[in-house]
């Protein structure tokens, strides 16, 4: 397995688990958020870095921009900019995570079904190619 096919992998794994997370238990994740905007700007840090974090070590191994690969390239590179921006501009993160609330959980279940449909892709990929042996 290549380098680039090893964070392909790593992204598909976590796209996986957190979309099916989302889908399956969108209410730990309004619980989760409520908990980090009562938190204030140190609730806001904690989301930005996980998002910065996830996206610089998949940018500092793959910067691939053909298609389809393409599409991990852009996923690191959104979450780059998210983490980023959260940390420059805090109240855009603070009202980010303030909208969340229980009633808006379905929305959750959305965005899990999105990320777990990209991983199953991303998955399918790496197997076509014969990343596993």
């Amino acid at each position: 397995m290549t380098i680039t096919q090893s964070i392909e992998f790593f992204t598909a794994i976590n796209l996986a688990a957190v979309g099916l997370s989302h889908f399956l238990q969108p209410k730990i994740w309004v619980d989760f958020f409520v908990l980090l905007h009562s938190k204030g700007n140190a609730g806001n840090i904690f989301n930005a870095l996980i998002a910065l974090g996830m996206g610089s070590f998949i940018l500092a191994f793959h910067y691939v921009w053909d298609f389809p690969r393409v599409i991990v390239t852009a996923y690191g590179c959104l979450q780059v900019f998210k983490g980023l921006l959260y940390l420059l501009v805090p109240s855009i993160g603070l009202k980010s995570i303030g909208k969340v609330t229980i009633d808006g959980a379905m929305k959750f279940r959305w965005v899990g079904l999105v990320m777990f449909v990209l991983s199953v892709g991303i998955f399918c990929g790496l197997v076509m190619e014969g990343a596993f042996g």
